[in-house]
């Protein structure tokens, strides 16, 4: 995995992010790994808000999601989520999450987000820009195996 093409986004496990017994309540991952997103397009100067102002799209709207659960986390756990682009389509990106504490996979994710417009009022799926896919092919790895 290159590490400038790997963008690492960290998270403290707090009580209200678990359940009665401690563990962390697994849609908490989904929560992260949406965050993460945020911070790696940020982290790659091509924040989200910049995109949608230059594009005219409305996010990347989430298409699907998955996400393979390893190992229980519990409160006060540092959390190293690894984003990184794996995939791109005419029109999607697929990331892949890979959380980590203290250097062992807990969680392993992946998202498939579209580029997105809005026309009256129905947002739909449209080509990404040429100039943009270059952007993103610069990032582009392979997926990881878990």
């Amino acid at each position: 995995m290159s590490l400038v093409k790997v963008k690492q986004y960290k998270i403290k496990v707090e009580w209200g992010d678990c359940d009665p017994y401690g563990i962390v309540f697994y849609p908490n991952f989904y929560k992260w790994m949406d965050s993460a997103q945020w911070n790696y397009f940020k982290s790659i100067k091509q924040p989200i808000s910049k995109l949608e102002e230059l594009y005219n799209i409305k996010g990347l709207p989430l298409l699907h999601t998955e996400a393979k659960f390893l190992s229980a986390c519990v409160r006060e756990d540092i959390l190293n989520i690894q984003t990184s682009l794996v995939n791109i389509t005419n029109s999607t990106l697929k990331l892949q999450h890979i959380i980590k504490r203290k250097n062992k996979i807990v969680c392993a994710g992946s998202e498939i987000r579209i580029w997105a417009e809005e026309k009256n009022g129905i947002i739909k799926s449209k080509a990404i820009p040429e100039k943009m896919k270059k952007v993103f092919e610069y990032y582009l790895i392979e997926e990881k195996k878990v």
